[in-house]
């Protein structure tokens, strides 16, 4: 029996309220949840739609740029003389060709053949300044009417060695345990000492020891090649890393000597360490690479660029196979090893891009293959500590000194990876840009830390807080290669057409960090090794004062504004002479020979180009008359086109190849361009 509320409704009304519900319970199968499979099966068709409705944007994208372009192409006056074969018939040749309507700017530069003093011919890189020296080259023959050319010293300076081995190689004869026995002739407590100091001088430049374990090594290594009867062999890894503790503090413990200058007891350890790098390379054990490390740290502070190379393939390679390039999380090891592994990988990682910037080549390490994390700001004494001892807060170990030198080393990386990379030449504006702000805030996070210095400004402030270890040595270290990164973030923009405000920015830049390294070299007395452990050779101080050389003779009827005047750039250029006069000689003093012959010949064309700046300019008739009434026609003779015909590197390279050079949108050497940024 129905209620009140049943007799007053209809059944189509009770119908109509009772069938969403009887719809919902019909359909609550199509809204269950489905199988993995068919779900994978609807996220594959989605993709697939999204593809299509992708291929057909770009589809429509590139139809209305080929639109965009021959409107262009209509606009532009006809003009048969622009016409090339190299340019597509699509592209504006003139829109190509104007900075303002291309925003990607071709890098232009390359590497050369040179000789080096044994007249093999090496390839020297962009890096080494071989192109920018050409450009100079160029351009003293057109602004200055020079018919001859510059001599070869003046491209394979980063080759000239002030003391090369010419008596030793890295296989040598062997030596025995009592060859050993002779160089080692003082007590345990001497080299104890040595070892200590060595760890609280080296630590902010190579943090590659641990101090109880060397100590412990040391003592060991006595033991052994004093007590014949003993059953032990000889240690060779610890043998070579006491060599060069001791070289290496002997070489530097007089900043006003150099390192060529040499006692027979150093040059007998020397003959002695060269033998057992065989015998060290074969233990294949980490402190086989922190001996190598070592040795290649002591050819880096006397100069031996040549051997470089060699001894980075060997610790790169023994770095790799022991797996420091990939991050401790895979390995079970202590976090004392773990420490030293890292701070050896990181050495190994700078000293690579060294190398590969000195003499031009690729870097051996590949960035998309490391995974490690950086070094620790620590105490680290003993490699079996279970915990690590952190600074007080407000102090820092000399480690943090290390730090910034890899984070400039990273640095350096993406340089010679957008910058000096052949494929990855398009685009040079903004990646200069980009790489200039990111050495700024670099530079701006060590004035936060106490290490005060400006990039591009010649004076050197010290800190006030003398618990930081910001030592004078390695803030002048940071400093100089601040100044080398930024030069070699600019000097590809010297490529770029002269007409563009990026040509100028690129040249301003590049004048302030020259300008900077001479003033320092000139102000602060600095030590031969601290030069070559921050890349600055006679090829670098040369550089620096050509490209004040070039500023004037470039923009000798107009000078833009924030650029030197011809007084002061001439100054520079005679701080830049007399800098490598007293290197010059130095060298002849010590040794003579193929380094002091270059340095002498680049001096000789500088002091040229010299007395030939005021000509250029205009202001004064030649001859012209100099401060010790040397007129312009008797100076020094170094454009001698007798030897050289064309250019001084034409026995090696195609020169004419750099034709291309002058159009930016064509091929590099005949080929088109691969990589686009």
């Amino acid at each position: 029996m129905g209620s009140a509320y049943d007799e007053g409704v209809s059944w189509s009304q009770r119908w109509a309220w009772k069938r969403p519900a009887t719809e919902l319970a019909r359909r609550a199968p199509e809204v269950e949840f489905t199988s993995d499979e068919q779900r994978l099966e609807q996220l594959q068709a989605e993709l697939t739609r999204c593809q299509q409705k992708l291929k057909a944007e770009k589809d429509r994208s590139a139809t209305l740029q080929r639109e965009l372009s021959r409107q262009e192409q209509a606009m532009l006056p006809h003009n048969p003389e622009l016409t090339t074969s190299l340019v597509e018939p699509s592209v504006p040749v003139q829109a190509e060709r104007r900075p303002a309507a291309d925003p990607t700017y071709v890098i232009k530069h390359m590497g050369r053949l040179v000789h080096d003093e044994k007249g093999v011919g090496r390839f020297a890189g962009s890096t080494t300044g071989v192109h920018f020296v050409l450009t100079v080259e160029q351009e003293c023959q057109k602004a200055l009417n020079l018919s001859g050319v510059f001599a070869e010293s003046c491209f394979r300076l980063f080759l000239a060695e002030p003391s090369p081995n010419r008596d030793f190689s890295l296989a040598t004869a062997s030596w025995d345990d009592q060859i050993i026995r002779q160089c080692l002739t003082y007590p345990l407590t001497h080299y104890c000492q040595q070892a200590d100091a060595f760890i609280q001088k080296w630590e902010a430049f190579c943090p590659v020891l641990v101090r109880k374990q060397l100590m412990a090594d040391i003592r060991e290594l006595m033991n052994t090649i004093y007590n014949p009867s003993g059953n032990g062999a000889v240690d060779y890894s610890t043998t070579l890393i006491l060599l060069m503790i001791l070289n290496i503090h002997e070489s530097t413990a007089d900043t006003m000597h150099q390192l060529h200058e040499r006692s027979l007891d150093s040059l007998t350890r020397l003959s002695l360490a060269h033998s057992l790098i065989d015998k060290v390379v074969g233990q294949g054990n980490l402190k086989a690479l922190q001996a190598l490390s070592l040795f290649a740290l002591y050819n880096q502070l006397s100069g031996h660029c040549l051997t470089l190379t060699t001894l980075n393939g060997m610790i790169v390679s023994l770095a790799q196979s022991l797996g420091l390039h990939r991050h401790a999380r895979r390995f079970k090891m202590g976090v004392g090893e773990i420490e030293l592994r890292k701070r050896l990988w990181w050495w190994v990682y700078v000293f690579d891009r060294f190398t590969s910037i000195l003499h031009g080549l690729p870097p051996l390490i590949n960035d998309v293959d490391v995974d490690n994390d950086l070094p620790i700001d620590c105490h680290l004494n003993d490699l079996e500590a279970t915990e690590l001892f952190h600074p007080l807060p407000g102090e820092r170990t000399a480690v943090f000194v290390f730090l910034q030198y890899v984070s400039l080393g990273k640095k350096l990386s993406r340089i010679l990876d957008l910058l000096y990379t052949t494929t990855q030449r398009r685009d040079g504006a903004r990646k200069i840009t980009d790489l200039d702000r990111d050495l700024r805030v670099w530079n701006q996070n060590l004035k936060a830390n106490g290490i005060l210095f400006d990039i591009g400004i010649t004076s050197l402030q010290h800190s006030s807080d003398g618990t930081n270890h910001s030592y004078e040595s390695t803030t002048i270290w940071l400093q100089l290669m601040a100044n080398i990164t930024m030069t070699l973030i600019h000097r590809p923009g010297l490529s770029f057409d002269d007409t563009t405000p990026e040509f100028g920015n690129c040249l301003r830049a590049c004048l302030d960090s020259g300008s900077a390294i001479l003033s320092l070299l000139e102000t602060s007395n600095i030590p031969k090794w601290l030069r070559n452990l921050s890349l600055v050779g006679p090829a670098t101080i040369f550089q620096s004062v050509l490209v004040h050389i070039y500023s004037q003779l470039k923009y000798r009827t107009f000078k833009p504004d924030g650029f030197p005047a011809l007084d002061t750039s001439m100054g520079m250029v005679s701080k830049g002479i007399s800098i490598l006069t007293m290197e010059s000689s130095r060298a002849t003093q010590a040794q003579g020979g193929f380094y002091s012959e270059s340095v002498s010949e680049i001096i000789k064309t500088l002091q040229t180009l010299l007395l030939s700046l005021p000509v250029a300019q205009g202001l004064v008739e030649t001859p012209h008359m100099v401060n010790d009434g040397v007129p312009v026609s008797d100076a020094p003779e170094t454009f001698d086109e007798q030897n050289w015909s064309g250019n001084a590197l034409d026995s090696l390279n195609y020169m004419t190849a750099s034709d291309w050079m002058g159009d930016p949108s064509g091929p590099f050497m005949g080929f088109m361009d691969l990589g686009e940024s």
